[in-house]
């Protein structure tokens, strides 16, 4: 690189820097002026491309590699085609039979059927299994034979893995302290499950999602505890493992650094820690989207080494035994990763996105290997009968819930025609309503969804956070990676991040009433950790490059900035948002703490709820924290001195009597203390000091 070649490419990025910075800064401060900061991330990212460009060095050539002969699958590989076979026979004998099962019916022949024919496409794909009499000699051997360097990144990746488990499992029963209606509701019918009046996992229950998801709940809840903790302890697991096979995901077709660059992020960032502790299915599609991803990525891509950093997606020429031998086995990943996105459709709405995305990105490849000169795509061998086998693999996984979708489709679409801008007619209704034209309300939402990680805070109370979705200094980092991702967007790798990313935006946001709603873009965070680190990897290498520094402090440049992007996020979710208890709103914090309070009572009361019409009983989250407490609502307001308290009866039960009244119905108290003059008052306040409830207790003694 020539001097003049360095300053300039020096100066553009500094000025690219700036420009970025104060893009944000208009983005968080200056919402108002949301296009004048759009004009200037514009131009940042285009100082960056110059700044680019002008320090890259030219690129040496290299040999595309030989391409992968795949033979006769069925006739090379009888064993595992007659696994698959006898695996779609007995999935497709439990699709016939679980149809017209009720929600109470017993399905104990159709779950066996169905597992053992999950069980025997899942053999299909790890037919023949290694087996040797004493497996611990030759295991001790591979042992020896790993190098210390694979010693230390295992270590650091299960570090990593703990600390996400330590971030997500810690205070669980307190952070976030609100449990929402929904999550509620969630375990309640983990309950039904336990107590068998729920046995058919293939049907939809609460808000229209499949029962299948209660019973991994249920099962927490019965090894746990039937607590919060128990309720929330999935997530937990879930969005732990998100972390490691997203590093193995980056680690395949990025390389070591950006794998860990993006584990790192996604294990410290806010929001997909906060998912990872609620009592809900959300966080399950983070976890469908990459295992399914990466499984697919090795079922196209014949490996022999790491991606080249200098030409992304080029690979040095290999033996063409050694390609037949390893396209060989890339079925066992394709069946594989068609057993996940099967079992995804037993989860979060969000996952029906999983299908789609992977077939747009197969055209993709197919188109891309029409063109010329298209040396990304190199690797990536797609085969039809390979296609055929992730499909059918599908097909197994999820065939009972597709047969309910096909014959109950009112029920599979419920949601989606509930919040779904065409579906629910809302797009059709609000030109008229607002006077702008459709093309215009389409604008504005596809803005809104898209400023959803950078602009606009979340309009739910799923999260409810006063910021956007990423930080300050993330979503600079964010938007750089995706300048990064677009400036290669013929290589395969990042076009499907790209994919990814933007699908969930479209079909999560823009076609989605309110936009944004961070509980319908869980799918897409790690997406975001995988462009935040292209944009803290290029970024560092180019300032090195540029200013001629000395190698071995750019990883650790790196690391530092991952760091502070990680305790900035870390002190924003424990030290503000927590304590602003934003989440599940004022009614269900409400709930939450009428819900502890009467479960740590140490008598027996009939309780009597003065909540309607803001707070009925059956909100869930009361019922969920105090099942064992028997409580009435009374609806309609006291205009006399209540009659309805059965005093004979608490006292035979041995109990006492007791008044929950919100604030709201307050002034309904003297009608009760007419009527109960020797009660106790007490007043319950939240941690900002605000009343959120009064309770009126009275004994049923004699006497009273």
């Amino acid at each position: 690189m020539t001097r003049g070649r360095r300053w300039a490419a020096l100066l553009l990025l500094v000025a690219a820097l700036l420009l970025a910075a104060l893009g944000q800064i208009y983005f968080f401060y200056r919402r108002d002026y949301l296009w004048d900061g759009v004009v200037l991330y514009g131009l940042a990212l285009l100082c960056s491309v110059l700044a680019w460009r002008l320090s890259r060095p030219r690129p040496a050539a290299t040999d595309r590699p030989q391409p992968s002969q795949l033979g006769a699958w069925t006739t090379t590989h009888p064993i595992p085609a007659g696994l698959l076979a006898l695996g779609l026979l007995l999935s497709f004998t439990a699709t016939v039979l679980s149809q017209e099962r009720g929600w109470n019916d017993s399905t104990s022949d159709v779950v066996v059927l169905w597992i053992l024919g999950v069980g025997a496409t899942a053999a299909a794909a790890l037919w023949p299994a290694p087996w040797t009499p004493r497996p611990w000699p030759r295991w001790k051997i591979r042992l020896q034979e790993v190098g210390r360097k694979t010693w230390v990144e295992v270590a650091v990746v299960l570090g990593l893995t703990a600390l996400a488990f330590l971030l997500r499992v810690a205070a669980l029963d307190r952070v976030p302290y609100t449990l929402g209606g929904d999550e509620a509701w969630h375990g309640l019918l983990a309950r039904s499950v336990l107590s068998r009046e729920l046995r058919n996992p293939f049907v939809m229950g609460y808000l229209s999602m499949p029962t299948a998801f209660y019973w991994p709940l249920s099962w927490s809840l019965r090894l746990v505890g039937d607590t919060m903790v128990g309720l929330r302890m999935p997530a937990v697991l879930v969005g732990t493992a998100t972390v490691p096979i997203l590093y193995l995901f980056a680690r395949d077709l990025w390389g070591r650094r950006t794998a860990l660059l993006a584990a790192a992020f996604l294990a410290t960032y806010d929001y997909h820690i906060h998912y990872s502790r609620l009592g809900a299915n959300n966080v399950w599609d983070a976890l469908f989207v990459v295992l399914a991803l990466w499984l697919l990525d090795r079922g196209l891509v014949q490996r022999h080494t790491r991606p080249s950093k200098e030409s992304p997606g080029e690979d040095p020429p290999v033996h063409p035994a050694a390609l037949s031998q390893q396209g060989a086995q890339r079925y066992r990943y394709m069946i594989l990763a068609g057993l996940v996105m099967g079992l995804s459709a037993y989860f979060y709405t969000g996952a029906r996105l999983l299908p789609l995305l992977v077939a747009g990105y197969l055209v993709y490849l197919v188109v891309l290997r029409c063109l010329p000169r298209t040396p990304a795509e190199a690797g990536a061998r797609l085969s039809w009968h390979l296609v055929i086998l992730l499909i059918l693999a599908l097909l197994v996984a999820a065939g009972p819930m597709l047969s309910y979708a096909l014959s109950h489709p009112d029920d599979w679409n419920a949601r989606l025609n509930q919040v779904g801008i065409i579906q629910s007619g809302w797009l059709e209704r609000e030109p008229e309503l607002t006077g702008k034209s459709t093309l215009q309300i389409l604008a504005e939402q596809f803005l809104r969804a898209a400023g959803a990680f950078h602009v606009f805070p979340d309009r739910t109370v799923w999260y409810g956070a006063d910021r956007p979705l990423l930080g300050f200094l993330p979503g600079i980092f964010a938007l750089l990676g995706m300048a990064w991702a677009i400036a290669h967007w013929k290589d395969r790798r990042y076009f499907l991040v790209l994919l990814w990313f933007w699908a969930v935006i479209i079909t999560g946001g823009m076609l989605t009433e309110s936009p944004p709603s961070s509980q319908r873009l869980v799918i897409a965070i790690p997406a975001v950790a995988l462009l935040v680190a292209f944009g803290v990897e290029p970024l560092v290498g180019l300032i090195w490059r540029i200013l001629n520094l000395d190698p071995k402090w750019q990883n650790a440049t790196m690391g530092l900035l991952v760091l502070f992007m990680a305790l900035s996020n870390l002190y924003f979710y424990f030290g503000e948002f927590t304590p602003s208890r934003r989440y599940g709103s004022a009614t269900g914090e409400t709930a939450t703490m009428i819900g502890h309070y009467l479960h740590d009572l140490d008598e027996d009361y009939q309780v009597y709820f003065f909540g309607a019409p803001l707070i009925y009983w059956n909100f869930g989250t009361m019922p969920f924290l105090a099942s064992e407490v028997p409580v009435q609502d009374v609806v309609e307001p006291l205009d006399a001195p209540p009659d309805f308290v059965d005093t004979a009866a608490a006292r035979a039960a041995g109990q006492d009597i007791m008044f929950i009244l919100l604030p709201e119905r307050a002034g309904e108290l003297e009608w009760v203390r007419q009527a109960f003059p020797a009660g106790r008052l007490q007043e319950f306040r939240d941690a900002r000091g605000e009343l959120r409830f009064i309770v009126y207790r009275v004994s049923s003694g004699p006497g009273e």
